[in-house]
């Protein structure tokens, strides 16, 4: 049954994720899914087939797009993304960009710049910034906000 429904399970799944070669794997983990699970008997196997391929789908689409999510909505700077460079130009473009960033984290107070090293670098929470720097958490935050503001005012005012 599996070999005379591949082409259309994979037809179905492909529209819902996008991409035939992930319509490929999501009908073969049906499949295998569908051999180790007995089918509600009231359904029939081939009504059983095709929702376990939607469900794979739609799981495997969610979990792209959360994926996705978790990168486009993470609140980082420009400076901090990877740029890329295509030309020489655009090259020195960039280090002097990175060269002004370093200058404008030299210049912040050196708590409030450990402050914001431990939140942006290493990815420290503000409660773990609290108590490296033996502060309260409200100023941990007013910290690494302070700092954020005053590099921005630092390279636009640069710009």
């Amino acid at each position: 049954m599996y070999l005379r429904h591949r082409r259309s399970l994979i037809d179905y799944a492909a529209p819902l994720l996008g991409s035939k070669d992930d319509a490929e794997d999501i009908v073969q983990d049906a499949y295998l899914r569908f051999v180790r699970e007995t089918a509600d008997e009231h359904m029939p196997p081939k009504t059983y087939l095709f929702r376990i391929v939607r469900n794979l789908s739609f799981n495997k689409r969610s979990r792209r797009k959360l994926e996705n999510n978790v990168v486009e909505s993470a609140d980082i700077p420009w400076w901090a993304l990877p740029q890329a460079v295509e030309t020489p130009e655009a090259q020195f473009l960039m280090s002097e960009a990175a060269d002004r960033v370093a200058q404008a984290l030299g210049a912040l107070p050196d708590r409030m710049r450990r402050a914001f090293e431990l939140y942006r670098f290493e990815g420290s929470t503000l409660k773990d910034i609290a108590e490296e720097l033996s502060i309260s958490i409200p100023t941990a935050h007013r910290l690494v906000r302070d700092a954020m503001e005053h590099l921005k005012a630092g390279l636009d005012h640069d710009e």
